[in-house]
């Protein structure tokens, strides 16, 4: 809280409109930051386009398809050393494959399959909680006036999920 408070005090007055939606001058020595929230921006927002429909799918998968045997125990646990990596292996890792091995160089795009990577166990952790967070009452409910498995899971199952889901999407 004093960290937070001391910077707010000290650089507030810094902080301007002009700041903010300038380009950087003098070889960053002046100007704006605009570039810098732009390319977070699209790196964010890149991240979340590889990130969550593969971290869903397989939250979907996990629980409600995937039978308990060798293969999910396997997952399971690379999901959870996946979540212990460091972020500078993440790094080191998205260099080697991305920007070098697929040729990607220092773009935008190997940028944002590393941060996915990165936040993949994140999402796939949250998505299969809160999939398995819906009764199963729900389920059977479904099942048992006709519906298949799948159209249980996206009719049913996923809208209430939903919240959950999206809270893993922000962390």
């Amino acid at each position: 809280l004093f960290i937070i408070m001391y910077t707010i005090i000290k650089g507030g007055g810094s902080l301007s409109w002009n700041f903010i939606i300038q380009f950087p001058s003098q070889a960053g020595k002046a100007g704006g930051i605009l570039p810098a929230i732009v390319g977070t921006l699209y790196l964010m927002f890149g991240t979340l386009i590889f990130a969550l429909p593969i971290g869903v799918l397989a939250g979907i998968y996990l629980t409600e398809y995937a039978k308990n045997n060798w293969l999910t125990r396997l997952i399971n646990l690379a999901i959870i050393n996946l979540s212990g990596v460091p972020s500078i292996v993440f790094g080191l890792f998205g260099l080697s494959m991305f920007a070098l091995f697929f040729n990607f160089g220092l773009s935008l795009l190997s940028a944002s399959l590393t941060l996915a990577c990165q936040a993949l166990a994140m999402v796939i952790t949250t998505s299969r909680e809160a999939i398995l967070a819906v009764p199963k009452e729900y389920r059977e409910g479904s099942l048992a006036i006709g519906a298949t498995r799948w159209q249980t899971v996206r009719h049913i199952v996923l809208p209430q999920a939903f919240p959950g889901i999206i809270t893993g999407a922000v962390l």
